[in-house]
């Protein structure tokens, strides 16, 4: 198998849970002729978990992904809190006053994937007339669970009351994660909303949001029976996710932001989810919960795609849908 397909059917994903098994159709089950491109051009093969805790974990850091340039003066690199973590702050526009970006990115918590992610982070700037600030918070299994939720929080707060002094709108900030960064954006904001600051947040973007992470989950949930193999990210690599990230621990809300009972009073959230993806029903049922709690919610599931719409070009009708509903969502938002 492709060393680089290996990893990253691996390290994008995040997720299982207790939640009940509510089936959540998308689509037709016709995969998406570009995602079955795409996973034979990479080489994708399906791996046992046998077999992915038999590899190195030192081949699940990405090391070798391909870098895109982009103008590098567009950004700066800097270390926050007494922590020194290290964050990067995208402005192309060279402006003031722009909405803030916190971006968590994916990885499945093992993989530090900003520089093969900082092309998008640039773009993603551009795209959204903002400011976005990426957030290379400590991965496992050199640092597990809480490791990468206190880094997150911590700069959350820290850009919250310092973005201005970059170029950023303080009172437009927006929480922006995929896969396990999704994972992270949601429980970041449920953080914020039990220390009584979560009115700094205005908006949510969880894409392939990984939303509880107990066994129980995986064995019941309908889309990870459905999408256990073949489809790039495979329920084996899930579970190995969670041993490597945290292993032993049980019905913690900062681990899995679907166990959260009371999600009344958190931001407006676009919440996106892909029809072949095992974190498919965490996606919807997230939504749908934070719905009935009275929050806005823009929804999509992407009929034929696979985790993460991987596969899909920048011009595709999909990835231009992705990206009209956050600019819709981030206007009524702000």
């Amino acid at each position: 198998m492709n060393k680089t397909a290996l990893l990253v059917q691996v390290i994008l994903c995040l997720s299982v849970g207790a939640q009940p098994a509510i089936a959540q159709s998308c689509g037709t089950r016709q995969l998406d002729p570009r995602a079955a491109l795409f996973m034979k051009i990479s080489g994708f093969k399906d791996q046992t978990i046998e077999e992915l805790r038999a590899t190195p974990v030192e081949k699940f850091k990405f090391t070798n992904l391909p870098v895109m340039p982009y103008p590098k003066d567009d950004v700066k690199r800097i270390k926050i809190t007494a922590d020194s973590i290290p964050v990067l702050i995208f402005n192309p526009a060279k402006a003031g006053n722009l909405p803030i970006i916190i971006n968590y990115h994916g990885g499945g918590f093992i993989a530090p994937l900003i520089p093969a992610l900082e092309f998008t982070y640039w773009q993603d700037a551009k795209t959204y007339g903002a400011i976005v600030f990426a957030v290379d918070y400590r991965v496992a299994p050199e640092h597990k669970f809480p490791a990468a939720v206190n880094d997150s929080y911590a700069a959350f707060k820290w850009i919250a009351a310092h973005g201005g002094e970059f170029g950023g709108d303080i009172s437009r900030i927006v929480l922006m994660g995929s896969s396990a960064g999704a994972n992270l954006a949601a429980v970041i904001t449920q953080k914020a909303k039990k220390e009584g600051i979560v009115k700094k947040i205005k908006l949510q973007v969880l894409n392939g949001l990984p939303g509880d992470m107990s066994p129980q989950r995986m064995e019941t949930s309908p889309s990870y029976q459905e999408n256990a193999t073949g489809y790039f990210l495979t329920k084996a690599s899930c579970y190995f996710t969670v041993e490597n990230y945290a292993p032993g621990v049980k019905n913690n809300p900062e681990l899995s932001p679907l166990l959260t009972s009371d999600l009344a009073g958190l931001p407006p959230a676009v919440v996106l989810t892909a029809e072949f993806d095992p974190l498919r029903d965490d996606g919807i049922q997230y939504a749908a919960k934070l719905r009935k709690a009275g929050v806005k919610v823009w929804d999509k599931c992407f009929a034929g795609q696979i985790h993460l719409l991987l596969g899909l070009p920048p011009t595709a009708k999909e990835i231009k849908e992705l990206e009209t509903m956050v600019k819709e969502a981030m206007k009524a938002c702000f």
